[in-house]
């Protein structure tokens, strides 16, 4: 698994956690933790999305700012 960056127009520090963050969280999610609804349940990938997406607003972000980082929200109803 990989995540990639086009990284000629970022030029500070900042920019970068513009760029990758919370991106590079979801991707950490996805290598390390194995989703229920991989396996045969009724589990479904909106209910671990909705699952996911709440951890990120209650504790990722918290964290992120905490540490200084300069992360992006998507507008509303942005994808």
């Amino acid at each position: 698994m990989q995540g990639a960056l086009w990284s000629e127009t970022v030029r500070t520090s900042d920019e970068l956690d513009y760029m990758i963050f919370p991106r590079l969280v979801a991707l950490a999610e996805r290598a390390w933790h194995k989703a229920a609804f991989e396996e045969a349940t009724n589990v479904t990938s909106d209910d671990e999305w909705k699952s996911f997406a709440r951890a990120v607003g209650e504790r990722e972000f918290a964290r992120l700012e905490k540490i200084g980082v300069k992360y992006r929200i998507p507008p509303p109803g942005g994808r």
